[in-house]
């Protein structure tokens, strides 16, 4: 980029040690005054090796590794992992676990909504945003921790099943939790639509269409915010979704304002489908009866075979692709996460606008990237 530099011109890199840009990718800014004339992304600066730690350790082991892929995404990681896993065995949850599964992965996808809308706001310099959002996040990690006994990394989810049973008095403790984010929701949507700064520096701003985010893979709230109605929890449904109401919640102007809008809409319905869930959950086993799973599965060997396995997480699609070669560690496991076809989006959204702007528009994207460099 330095070779065709002009005169005025000058690089400046954002990122990975930066207020607005910290973690494992840096952008590089071609800049005449405030305005980006240029730029790209650069991957790789923290990586962590999953894929191989995943490949030298046991099945069971590996639970815990996929937490720290994402922190924020947690649950929804080892759904991905024991998913792929239980298609090479052949088996599948009970009706009672697959809910369990469902209630703790749609907290999971709150407070991560939640602190993603916290951080964008401070980015834009909405700072009072992040102290709301943070303190419902509070909440809905309380009633993650009753049910995992942890707050962000769970190793919860096991081949077959669930590790524990919801406590007894959840439901009790979770209504009243989630009649109040309902409001609070609302609350922050006032907020948003009523500040005309927060719109002028929103509405129009970072604006991805719908071509360029298929062909560059973007999925997520960046995608349904351009009008494609694609969530896989819809379009290929794994565990109980497929018997609960919810909808695939979409904007068209693919702008900042929009991302932000279709991850408030996606709250709503995600405390819908909860209160579906704790309405409607069966009794029953955790596990498959018959089968020699269980919350303490020994070092299991698994049959050979391939498979992929994909789910919704927060930010898009959180896929999986296992080998097995019949052992009791993987042979093989590649992780398609959602944020590196978004990042890869980043530079056409903000060439042609101002230094500020690449903050909100970044932000907007929701930039928890821990996941990128797995």
């Amino acid at each position: 980029m330095e070779e065709m530099l002009e005169p005025n011109e000058m690089i400046v890199h954002l990122g990975p040690q930066h207020p607005m840009q910290p973690g494992p990718f840096r952008l590089n800014l071609r800049l005449k005054g405030e305005t980006v004339m240029d730029a790209d992304v650069e991957l790789g600066f923290i990586h962590k090796g999953i894929e191989k730690i995943l490949e030298n350790k046991t099945y069971l082991q590996g639970i815990t590794i996929v937490d720290r892929i994402c922190y924020l995404v947690a649950l929804t990681n080892e759904e991905c992992f024991v998913g792929c896993t239980e298609k090479l065995l052949g088996i599948e949850p009970p009706e009672r676990a697959q809910y369990i599964r469902v209630i703790l992965e749609e907290l999971s996808r709150l407070q991560s909504h939640l602190l993603g809308m916290g951080e964008f706001g401070e980015f834009i310099g909405f700072v009072s945003m992040f102290m709301y959002t943070i303190k419902e996040r509070e909440d809905i990690l309380t009633l993650i921790d009753m049910v995992t006994g942890a707050r962000v990394t769970h190793s919860y989810l096991k081949f077959g099943g669930v590790r524990d049973d919801l406590p007894e008095g959840f439901k009790e403790k979770a209504l009243p939790v989630l009649n109040n984010l309902k409001k609070v929701i609302s609350d922050y949507e006032e907020m948003f639509n009523s500040d005309r700064i927060y719109r002028e520096r929103t509405v129009g701003v970072g604006v991805l269409t719908a071509d360029v985010a298929k062909s560059l893979g973007v999925s997520g709230p960046a995608l349904r915010a351009t009008g494609v109605p694609f969530d896989i929890r819809k379009n290929e449904p794994y565990l109980v979704y497929k018997d609960l109401d919810f909808k695939v919640c979409t904007e068209t102007a693919g702008d900042c304002f929009a991302r932000v809008q279709v991850r408030l809409d996606e709250m709503r319905e995600s405390i819908y489908i909860l209160e579906q869930c704790l309405d409607q959950i069966p009794n029953g086993p955790l596990f498959p009866e018959g089968t020699p799973y269980g919350r303490r599965t020994p070092v299991m060997r698994v049959p050979a075979g391939e498979v992929f396995h994909r789910v919704e997480d927060p930010r898009g699609e959180m896929g999986m692709y296992m080998i097995s070669d019949g052992s009791d560690k993987p042979y093989r496991v590649k992780v398609r996460g959602p944020y590196y076809p978004t990042l890869q989006a980043l530079p056409p959204l903000i060439k042609g606008t101002t230094v500020a702007d690449v903050a909100a528009i970044s932000g907007s994207m929701d930039g928890c990237t821990s996941e990128a460099d797995r």
